[in-house]
């Protein structure tokens, strides 16, 4: 009997996503594998067309696409129709405790101590003084409107075959802004690291953004606050409707 040739990762097979599913093909003899040809208690494949053995720990390994699935994180309601993925995000179930945190920190302590000397000012007469810290009242301002925004608001994406479709309902927010991004001008979605500043001394909050890279090389935002969980599976599920393949981005949060 023949003994079955066995092929290295780089000449075995290649992997295909399609829909929802990622694919092996076998690249000897182009044959896509099905689950009766896979033994994943060994690690490995056999091609029933060629006879090739694979080895899948070496197609893991050598697979720099390749992530782990993320399963759907707490906040985070999907519909998949025919022609349109619809993705509801709750605000406050998808962003960082610490952030939330730090922010109901920082707008208290902010505003229980700017108020009391602003009231006074106004009822003493000293109008100069309110426009002295006209800046700092701005601040405290945003931040109680930001705040409550993350308590109400919810990310509507929709995504279809034209593009990706966003609204933030029911407050507008400065970072979160109404976009329609067609799909013609989509190269990659990459989710990234940032931190949000607040106060005169621009206190950093970390939390993570989903961009898209456009063809042309731009960035741009699509939706931003939430927890890494949350950014991964919109990455994830919004890429796989439209039939993008993954790839690693100098800027993104590191793969694991």
């Amino acid at each position: 009997m023949k003994k079955s040739p066995t092929l290295g990762p780089a000449k075995t097979m290649t992997m295909t996503r399609q829909g929802e599913s990622t694919l092996l093909e076998c690249s000897h003899c182009f044959h896509l594998l099905g689950a009766d040809e896979i033994d994943l208690e060994h690690s490995k494949a056999t091609c029933n067309n060629c006879q090739a053995t694979i080895d899948l720990d070496d197609i893991l390994r050598s697979d720099p696409y390749r992530r782990p699935e993320v399963v759907m994180p707490d906040g985070v309601e999907l519909l998949k129709l025919s022609n349109m993925l619809d993705i509801v995000v709750d605000w406050y179930r998808s962003s960082p405790k610490r952030m939330v945190g730090s922010l109901v920190f920082g707008s208290f302590f902010w505003n229980i101590v700017l108020l009391p000397l602003v009231f006074f000012f106004l009822f003493a007469g000293d109008f100069l003084l309110v426009l002295f810290f006209i800046g700092h009242i701005t601040t405290g301002i945003a931040l109680v409107a930001y705040l409550l925004s993350i308590f109400v608001n919810k990310s509507h994406i929709e995504v279809t075959t034209e593009g990706i479709r966003i609204r933030h309902e029911p407050l507008p927010s400065p970072l979160n802004k109404k976009l329609f991004l067609p799909k013609a001008q989509i190269d990659q979605l990459f989710v990234a690291k940032h931190h949000q500043r607040f106060g005169k001394k621009k206190s950093k909050v970390p939390s993570y953004t989903l961009h898209a890279l456009s063809k042309q090389g731009k960035v741009i935002d699509l939706v931003t606050g939430m927890d890494l969980e949350t950014q991964l599976y919109l990455e994830q599920e919004i890429e796989t409707y439209l039939e993008i393949q993954d790839r690693p981005i100098s800027k993104e949060v590191k793969r694991k």
